[in-house]
């Protein structure tokens, strides 16, 4: 299982990956299980379809599904190819009368190719069958000069050949939305861990804002004041008690320094910097790795680190909200910058859902106070069949 891209640059979860070491040794069991099969019925005589010669010799037969299950040993890691060799000697049995043992190995080689191919194998499986079934019919008809047969042989082919392809469509449907929801799952663990990160960072920033302004600011002022007394005429204990008062507050204001430091330190590393409008880009490629159409269009220029995070924090939480409600829906996110306003608006699509019945909750408060602390507002709605947030965040004032 892989995720690539398709032509809408959206990412599909796929089948034809990297040839795992295991495919083979797996495939050459298969076929031979079905070469086995395939050849108690030609031994016992129940192979014939009810048509063809009936002078081929056992020898022939055995050879021609031998050369069939060859190919079905590349029935996962080259299942196009495969099906195609597969094809060809199927046509050589129907000549020589059809037979059940290559029926069924072709059957395993459709089924294969739709289930492990990419898309596009999986496509041309399906158009060659349909064809397939009617030039079948239309062969028959044309030999035997009977409705009748060419029917029977229609619907045979179809029912047969139809439940290896639905079955394949079913098994590859099912294992590319089991991969999709782990590259859900991968993503929200990765936001989580990166806004955990972010808190971790804001509040060093903030230990160390509260450190520099008060406590250090309060031991400054007593080395300043211990020192000013020591100019003074004392009396000597009074004088040792001084030194020993602005020494304590010297050592104690240098180990705050550099706490201070540290937690800036690491606070300014890279890997926990605020993030920025300009690092949106994780949760959108997150909600494409899902499956969701977003589309982002910024143009807001040089903007003052408080209020670009802020608006990060609008966004990243609005885009998470339409994933987690509307999953797999458009999403369209655009910020433009005017005069002295960023405007931020976040819509998506949510479908047959009732945008008055979406709950509000803690991340709509947040987006809320966010805005508000830097003057501006945000509101959160349904707009037809859209959600919309709207962010509207003061520039110059923050500045």
């Amino acid at each position: 299982m892989v995720i690539r891209r398709s032509d809408d640059h959206r990412p599909r979860a796929c089948c034809d990956g990297p040839v795992s070491p295991r495919r083979i040794p797996l495939d050459v069991a298969i076929a031979g299980g079905l070469f086995a099969v395939g050849a108690v019925l030609y031994l016992s005589g129940l192979f014939s379809l009810g048509t063809g010669r009936a002078d081929v010799p056992l020898g022939v037969r055995l050879s021609l599904l031998a050369a069939l299950c060859l190919v079905g040993c590349a029935r996962r890691t080259r299942p196009g190819t495969a099906l195609a060799l597969g094809t060809v000697l199927f046509a050589v049995d129907l000549v020589l009368g059809p037979s059940v043992p290559v029926w069924i190995v072709l059957a395993d080689l459709l089924y294969a190719a739709v289930r492990h191919g990419s898309p596009r194998v999986g496509r041309a499986a399906g158009y060659a069958t349909g064809i397939g079934v009617v030039v079948l019919a239309g062969v028959v008809l044309a030999v035997e000069h009977d409705i009748r047969p060419a029917a029977g042989a229609l619907v045979v082919s179809a029912l047969f050949f139809g439940t290896s392809l639905w079955w394949g469509l079913a098994i590859r449907r099912q294992v590319e939305l089991t991969g999709i929801e782990r590259e859900r799952v991968r993503a929200h663990r990765i936001l989580a861990e990166r806004d955990r990160e972010a808190a971790v960072a804001e509040e060093r920033n903030a230990m160390a804002r509260d450190l520099h302004d008060v406590i250090a600011g309060h031991l400054s002022s007593i080395a300043i004041h211990s020192t000013a007394a020591l100019s003074r005429d004392l009396d000597p204990a009074v004088r040792e008690s001084l030194i020993a008062i602005r020494t304590g507050s010297t050592a104690a204001l240098t180990e705050m320094r550099a706490m201070i430091d540290v937690l800036h330190a690491d606070a300014a590393d890279p890997a926990v910097a605020p993030p920025r409008l300009a690092d949106l880009h994780v949760v959108v490629d997150a909600a494409r790795a899902t499956g969701t159409d977003v589309s982002v269009a910024l143009d807001v220029g040089d903007l003052p680190t408080v209020v670009d995070h802020a608006a990060y924090r609008i966004a990243h939480e609005a885009v998470v909200n339409a994933m987690k409600h509307s999953a797999r829906r458009p999403i369209d996110v655009t910020a433009d910058r005017t005069g002295t306003e960023l405007h931020l608006v976040v819509r998506n699509d949510v479908g047959a859902e009732s945008g008055e019945t979406r709950r509000v909750g803690r991340g709509l408060a947040n987006m809320r106070h966010r805005a508000q602390l830097l003057g501006g507002d945000c509101t959160a709605g349904p707009c037809g069949a859209d959600w919309v947030v709207r962010a509207r965040l003061p520039v110059g004032s923050a500045s």
